[in-house]
């Protein structure tokens, strides 16, 4: 195998080490973006009936500020979920370009054999 065709393997090898990361990363934050969504959509309904539900405006007041509460609780949560899920982005694209780890080539291994013949006997003639 070339050299160039070694330094072709590797950057395919990294490509979809690196493709396969964000790709995690993307469902990741996907999935939290859908979770986050559903929420705020029953958050959304129940604003919307709270009227027609309330029996004052006593009642209105306290059920509302409950729902943005639990809003607020959601939000915070998906939020920390996010902000997790960003943290660890440096460490997986790093871990992706990383090569694996190969066994080294014939003309590797013969190259690190000759070379360790010539110090014995540059060893030797000394």
């Amino acid at each position: 195998m070339s050299k160039f065709e070694e330094m072709k393997k590797n950057v395919a090898v990294r490509g979809k080490s690196l493709l396969a990361a964000v790709a995690d990363i993307l469902e990741s934050v996907t999935k939290q973006n859908i979770a986050f969504a559903n929420e705020f959509a029953g958050f959304a309904v129940e604003q919307v009936r709270l009227p027609t539900q309330a029996d004052g405006l006593a009642d209105y007041r306290s059920r509302s500020k409950a729902a943005y509460a639990k809003l607020g609780t959601t939000l915070k949560h998906h939020g920390k979920d996010l902000i997790a899920v960003v943290r660890e982005v440096p460490g997986q694209v790093k871990g992706a370009l990383k090569a694996e780890a190969q066994a080294p080539t014939h003309a590797k291994k013969v190259a690190k054999k000759s070379t360790r013949k010539a110090k014995k006997l540059q060893g030797k003639a000394a």
